[in-house]
């Protein structure tokens, strides 16, 4: 036997999700993100509405049921329109097109709506989002015609250089803004706490995260960040951070790995 069942909210009676089942399916309170989230702010339960000897029927008339609840503003927690679960070998061209012409999201009234809704038809919306995509950028010095044509200098995704103008510096620590604007203070964290990577320099060479400086001297990046925070050379290397003073002490030995040699 199969079956169509609907879960509900107790207090209001309102419908918001419809599914097709056999045996004890109903009860399962597990289905999508948005019925998990709604099942725990709400008191709801489940029933079987309609009964049916062949699952292609409670296809059918679970897909009509979410549909006729979806017009009404029911069925919040039914990303499809019902009729694709369980068993789809009947699933052919003829219920394709059935599905894609009951689609609400292609309904008229609905391209109408999202047509009208859309803030990109504001004239001031979109000049505003045009005028902050084609703003001037600086890189130090340098100015670009565009944020993506600054990303693009530094092969990266335009997304990933808006995050660097809002903190205000690159990932070489070049301050970045836009153009017209004063740059923000460049501060570059020197704990080993931070998520940001830290740029180091080791006998002059410039590294971008410590992992990378104390590979390269073949040494260890949590022993590198310890003589960074003092100060101190590690492994006989003069090291420093980007914005730091080198270091000018003598290296310590006995915490450091007890080694001042490159192997």
């Amino acid at each position: 036997m199969f079956y169509v069942y609907e879960w509900f909210i107790v207090e209001t009676g309102e419908i918001i999700y419809v599914g097709k089942g056999t045996r004890n399916r109903y009860k399962v309170r597990k289905h999508n993100r948005l019925f998990n989230e709604m099942i725990l702010k709400h008191n709801c339960e489940s029933r079987i509405v309609k009964e049916f000897e062949q699952e292609k029927d409670a296809f059918e008339y679970e897909f009509e049921r979410v549909l006729e609840l979806k017009l009404k503003g029911q069925c919040v927690c039914n990303i499809y329109n019902g009729g694709t679960g369980g068993t789809t070998a009947w699933w052919n061209d003829e219920y394709r097109a059935r599905y894609s012409k009951n689609n609400v999201m292609k309904a008229i009234s609905q391209r109408e709506r999202m047509t009208t809704n859309n803030p990109m038809k504001d004239k001031n919306v979109s000049r505003k989002v045009a005028e902050k995509i084609s703003r001037k950028v600086c890189i130090e010095d340098e100015i670009y015609g565009s944020l993506a044509s600054a990303a693009a200098s530094y092969s990266v995704s335009p997304q990933l250089f808006l995050y660097w103008l809002e903190r205000g510096y690159t990932k070489d620590h070049k301050r970045c803004y836009y153009y017209g604007e004063q740059p923000k203070e460049l501060k570059i964290l020197n704990n080993c706490g931070t998520k940001e990577k830290i740029s180091v320099i080791i006998d002059g060479i410039a590294y971008e995260s410590i992992k990378k400086a104390a590979k390269a001297v073949g040494g260890n990046d949590s022993y590198l960040s310890k003589a960074l925070r003092k100060n101190k050379p590690y492994k006989g290397h003069i090291c420093q951070y980007g914005n730091q003073q080198p270091s000018q002490g003598k290296s310590d030995n006995s915490t450091l790995e007890g080694s001042t040699t490159n192997g």
